[in-house]
């Protein structure tokens, strides 16, 4: 079994896979994060670093539901969608699937910081949300 199954069979029912056509509205969200040459530029953006996941799971408590989109640096893992709370309860299991992972939507963005188990934490800069 590939870490990409692993991966989904983690994620259960909360798993879909988002198809061709809807790939390119994926990635302009992800743009709306200051990143260049594939690369979050967290110098131009309030973050915080959680190596607990269980801080990281109450400190997100009032978008927990939201769905989110997970984007590795790798061609052949495809796009996916799921519950950030599925997301961070199985994060090792996403962290496994590339050394570039993407886990965002239009409200927040996380990236594990390979090869440690931090995950850097921010919230999108051109909405008024508070800081974490």
């Amino acid at each position: 079994m590939s870490l990409f199954e692993e991966c989904k069979n983690a994620l259960k029912n909360d798993f879909q896979i988002i198809s061709d056509i809807d790939v390119e509205d994926v990635y302009t969200k992800l743009n709306m994060y200051p990143i260049k040459q594939n690369y979050i530029l967290w110098k131009n953006i309030d973050f915080k670093d959680f190596d607990d996941m269980e801080e990281l799971l109450e400190s997100m408590q009032t978008i927990q539901n939201e769905n989110i989109y997970v984007v590795a640096d790798d061609q052949n893992i495809p796009v996916f969608t799921s519950k950030l709370t599925s997301i961070i309860e199985n994060i090792y299991d996403v962290m496994a699937l590339c050394p570039k992972v993407f886990i965002f939507n239009e409200t927040i963005l996380l990236e594990p910081l390979f090869p440690t188990y931090t995950v850097r934490v921010a919230f999108n800069p051109n909405l008024n949300k508070p800081h974490i």
